[in-house]
């Protein structure tokens, strides 16, 4: 009895997002998206006649490529994960106080996985310079795998002990993102030369802040069902739940004597 008690105390209950938070946050991230996407274009457009001579040259296949197209496109998708993670934190941590509490937290996480992320892309985008579709390519999965890596260090660093949650359904939507972008691609990608770009520099911000952290709601919506009916099975206990949970039985086995 002690030890069911003891229990009852440790035990974190998951998240359970109502219909509305569910509906609101879609509505959320869809505007972050969009914006992002939109703050993609003003940047090509302040940056000036170079930027659009190099994308230019890239879509049209010509052999000389501007050397600086492959440090234009890291600076497009660090710029605009880096703004979209600072107003997702921003969101979050205005509207779910209870849940995403500490706003320095989370940005510091998102921050340092942006830069890191950054550096990683380096040599892959230098890799593949010399082919200019592959640049963009690049550019979608490097948003993509930001805005996924950053969104899911947020959530496991909020509840540590549903992180195996968090990181396994983000990989999950992640995955549906990245098709998607795959099909609207395939079907729309091998148009007009404007119209291939408009999808490689705006679909991307769209689908990654849309789908992953909506479906990740919903998820701990259908999680927190499993809850209900005792089946907890994705908690990670903390040292201090399993330290409890060994006096408990120490106890029980001294009782039997």
């Amino acid at each position: 009895m002690a030890r069911r008690k003891t229990q009852d105390i440790l035990d974190i209950e998951p998240h359970n997002p109502t219909g509305r938070e569910i509906i609101l946050k879609g509505f959320i991230w869809l505007i972050i998206g969009t914006v992002i996407a939109f703050l993609v274009f003003i940047v090509l457009v302040l940056v000036g006649g170079i930027i659009q001579e190099a994308l230019n040259g890239a879509l049209n296949w010509n052999t000389v490529i501007n050397p600086l197209l492959p440090l234009i496109l890291m600076v497009i998708a660090f710029l605009g994960t880096f703004i979209g993670n600072l107003i997702i934190t921003w969101v979050l941590n205005m509207i779910y106080t209870n849940k995403y509490y500490d706003m320095g937290k989370m940005f510091s996480i998102a921050l340092l996985i942006n830069v890191l992320l950054f550096f990683f892309f380096i040599p892959i985008y230098l890799l593949f310079m010399s082919t200019p579709q592959a640049l963009f390519l690049i550019l979608a999965f490097h948003i993509l795998i930001t805005v996924f890596m950053c969104y899911a260090g947020i959530e496991i660093s909020t509840n540590p002990n549903y992180s195996a949650s968090s990181l396994v359904w983000s990989v999950l939507w992640f995955t549906v993102a990245v098709f998607l972008f795959a099909v609207i691609f395939k079907l729309i990608g091998n148009g007009t030369e404007g119209t291939q770009i408009n999808i490689l520099l705006a679909v991307p911000p769209v689908l990654a802040y849309l789908c992953i952290p909506l479906f990740q709601t919903l998820w701990e919506k259908l999680y927190y069902k499993f809850y209900t009916m005792w089946n907890n099975f994705l908690y990670i206990p903390s040292l201090n739940e399993v330290m409890v949970d060994a006096e408990d039985n120490s106890d029980s086995n001294v009782d039997l004597w």
